[in-house]
């Protein structure tokens, strides 16, 4: 299986997984996310949320967390060997909750480092995390790309759930992270 038919396999299964989960897929996008991919994106899914009559506060958290994990696909998704950057995105519900799926490749070298840290956040109850944040925002190492883990943390925080995540092998160098986002509806 080639490069692109790796990523289009993980795909298709998340979208199968979503059907099998009898979720109300409401917005998708697969490709690279540039700056107007997440404009759009982001009033589509408000535009959407409104459309099915979902409560204020649910609308508010999830387009925090949209922005945030679009942001962290674009800024921190790896290349694909075309030097493309290859990033997948659902928004669905389900009867008691909204998830937001973010997807994009990353270096099979970071897998350890990037599991440790949102199995590290799992543990936290609230306050921790909003102190886990505040220590990040003054005193966070910022990576070589820019980030200091602040992304991840916010959408920890405005979901108010765990954040489940999973890895799927693409070649020997990249793997897609997966990261699903629960808000519970209101």
């Amino acid at each position: 299986m080639d490069f692109v038919e790796s990523i289009d396999n993980v795909y298709n299964n998340s979208i199968k997984a979503i059907q099998d989960a009898s979720g109300n897929l409401l917005l998708t996008h697969l490709g690279e996310m540039k700056p107007d991919t997440i404009t759009n994106l982001s009033e589509k899914a408000e535009s959407k949320l409104f459309e099915i009559s979902a409560a204020k506060r649910n609308i508010k958290n999830i387009f925090n967390i949209l922005i945030e994990g679009l942001q962290n696909i674009k800024n921190h998704g790896e290349f694909s060997p075309e030097n493309n950057q290859i990033a997948f995105f659902h928004m669905y519900d389900l009867e008691d909750s909204f998830i937001c799926n973010f997807s994009n490749l990353i270096d099979n070298n970071y897998i350890e480092k990037i599991s440790k840290n949102i199995d590290h956040l799992n543990t936290l109850e609230r306050p921790e995390l909003k102190a886990l944040y505040l220590e990040t925002l003054t005193n966070g190492q910022i990576s070589k790309k820019g980030g200091a883990g602040l992304g991840i943390i916010i959408m920890a925080m405005k979901s108010k759930n765990k954040i489940d995540y999973k890895t799927f092998s693409i070649d020997r160098n990249l793997s897609m992270l997966s990261l699903n986002i629960k808000v519970t509806k209101a």
